[in-house]
Formats: C-alpha cells, sequence, structure tokens
C-alpha cells in the first residue's frame, strides 16, 4: 500500500525551518530599523550643528562696531563683550529688516540657558526693556561651552582684555563644546579689524 502523505516528523522538521526563517527574518528587519533610526538621528544631529554654525557665523560676520549701553542707556565697556569664563556673548550686528525705516543694527546674545545654546536677538542695538527679545535655541543639551578669544597672538577667556581692545572686535572667536558625547571646536573670524573711533 502507497500512502502519499507527510510524517510527524517531516512536518515538525519543516516547521521547525519554517520559525528560524522567520526568527532571522525578524532579527534582520529589527536591526535594519535601528541602524535606519540611527542615521536619522546623526543626519538631524549634523543639520541641528550646521545651521547652528550658519546663524552664529553669519551674526559674527556682519558685526557692527558700535558702542555697547546697558539697559539703563549707560555705556558699558566694550564693544564686543564676554565676561571671564562666562558662556555669555553679546555684540550689535546686522539684521535684514522688512522695513528700510527700521535700522538694521540689533544686540544679539548667545547664552547657554538650561543646557540649551541659546541666540536672543533685541528690537534694536541699544534696548531698554531686557524682556523684549526674540529668542531662539540653536543648539540642544550642549556640555561645558567654552569661548576664546584671539588678539595678538594671544588666546584670552573674556573680553576686552584692555581700554584698546574695548574698542575693537576679537581677531578670532573660538566657541568649544560638547555634544553627545563629542567634542566641537568652531573658530570664526569677524573679519573686523579696525578699532571704534569715539
Amino acid at each position: 500500500m502507497n500512502n502519499k502523505g507527510f510524517t510527524i516528523i517531516e512536518v515538525l522538521v519543516t516547521l521547525i525551518i519554517l520559525s528560524m526563517i522567520a526568527i532571522i527574518t525578524s532579527n534582520i528587519l529589527q536591526s535594519s530599523l535601528e541602524s535606519e533610526k540611527e542615521s536619522t538621528q546623526r543626519l538631524n544631529s549634523i543639520k541641528e550643528l550646521n545651521l547652528a554654525s550658519s546663524i552664529l557665523r553669519r551674526d559674527i560676520r556682519q558685526i557692527a562696531n558700535v558702542s555697547i549701553k546697558d539697559f539703563y542707556g549707560n555705556k558699558m565697556y566694550g564693544t564686543f563683550i564676554s565676561e571671564l569664563n562666562s558662556d555669555n556673548l553679546m555684540f550689535t550686528t546686522k539684521v535684514k529688516s522688512f522695513s528700510n525705516a527700521v535700522s538694521p543694527l540689533k544686540r544679539v546674545q548667545y547664552v547657554v540657558e538650561d543646557k540649551n545654546f541659546v541666540r536672543k536677538q533685541y528690537y534694536s542695538s541699544n534696548p531698554y526693556n531686557q524682556d523684549e527679545y526674540v529668542k531662539s535655541i540653536i543648539i540642544n543639551d550642549i556640555d561645558k561651552l567654552q569661548l576664546s578669544f584671539l588678539n595678538e597672538n594671544k588666546w584670552h577667556q573674556s573680553w576686552p582684555v584692555s581700554p584698546i581692545t574695548s574698542k575693537k572686535i576679537p581677531t578670532l572667536i573660538k566657541i568649544e563644546f560638547s555634544l553627545d558625547n563629542k567634542d566641537y571646536n568652531w573658530i570664526i573670524n569677524p573679519n573686523i579689524d579696525y578699532a571704534l573711533q569715539n
């Protein structure tokens, strides 16, 4: 008698082989999804850094070497200001306006707040209200930001460093920070070599 069909052993072997194929396929699919997620996160981080770098470089390259006043109208010591060991820098830059009746000169301040590198743009070059500004977070979750300023081939941790430099913009501005356990070092040339004339 010739019975055609599958034995239990053949069925079990087939099920085991199909299970192994399903497990291998699901592992490959899962690793592909994780790899895509990591790549997307890396790309988003690179885009964020590129945008932050572009905004900062634009502001610094369009610096106007003019006097800065505090919020009470008193003249401050310097046309570009960053205190010793601070994560803060302040200067006046040219920002395009929608109207020619509005001055393009605006005060800009970069500062670390709650582990975010923040850009504050005030509505004028010498604002009277310290709460009236437009705030943009340009880098999230930043660590260990340090600012340095080059003058006469020497790096300084604050600016200005003397009465002479209080009327000048640094030759180079170095911004060092950590993000996602990686260290970054940006050096920006303001390209202004003249002193403020009073």
